[in-house]
């Protein structure tokens, strides 16, 4: 019984860093590259450079729908939108999303409103692979595209840097995890 047990445990190991490093070489994006296909993009806040990376897109391609999802209840769409920025009535604002989960279901309810098939995903480069997972899962028949803000990485880090990197990915590979047994007992 023990050599079963013993077993077992090593599997799951093995299994939890097999993933760990599968979930690894998600987050390694060389460089992104817009899909000129799109019809939408979705940008999902809560991280530096987002909404500015969504912003620039959408104005270089001005026959697309944009969502921003999860923005805080007290900001207004002035406050994140110029003024002057054409096709501004293209802009939807998502004041009610406060995890990726809600927002994968309500940029779905947007694809579906503005009959939309080609969506590219902005976030945060350690966000994308459950952000894509999500948004696959609750929008099956839209094609989604990963455009994510890249990691600013001097070169230059500590050890302590380092581990507290580490900390932080094994978080959102949690994270993940997390998403996909959420999805399974949908």
């Amino acid at each position: 019984m023990r050599k079963l047990a013993l077993y077992t445990l090593s599997f799951i190991i093995l299994l939890i860093i097999y993933t760990f490093i599968n979930f690894l070489k998600k987050i390694d994006y060389r460089e992104a590259i817009f899909n000129n296909d799109s019809d939408g993009i979705a940008v999902l806040t809560g991280g530096k450079g987002r909404i500015s990376l969504g912003l620039n897109l959408f104005s270089e391609n001005i026959n697309l729908q944009l969502i921003i999802s999860g923005v805080d209840k007290q900001v207004s769409i002035d406050t994140i939108v110029p003024i002057d920025l054409k096709n501004r009535v293209n802009i939807t604002i998502d004041k009610v999303s406060e995890s990726t989960f809600q927002n994968a279901k309500v940029v779905s309810k947007w694809t579906t409103k503005h009959k939309l098939q080609k969506i590219t995903i902005i976030t945060s480069y350690y966000h994308m692979p459950r952000s894509m997972f999500l948004m696959r899962s609750l929008a099956p028949g839209v094609n989604f595209y990963p455009y994510p803000v890249r990691r600013f990485y001097s070169g230059k880090s500590s050890i302590k840097e380092e581990m507290f990197y580490y900390f932080f990915l094994t978080e959102e590979y949690i994270k993940y995890l997390v998403s996909h047994f959420i999805i399974f007992i949908k």
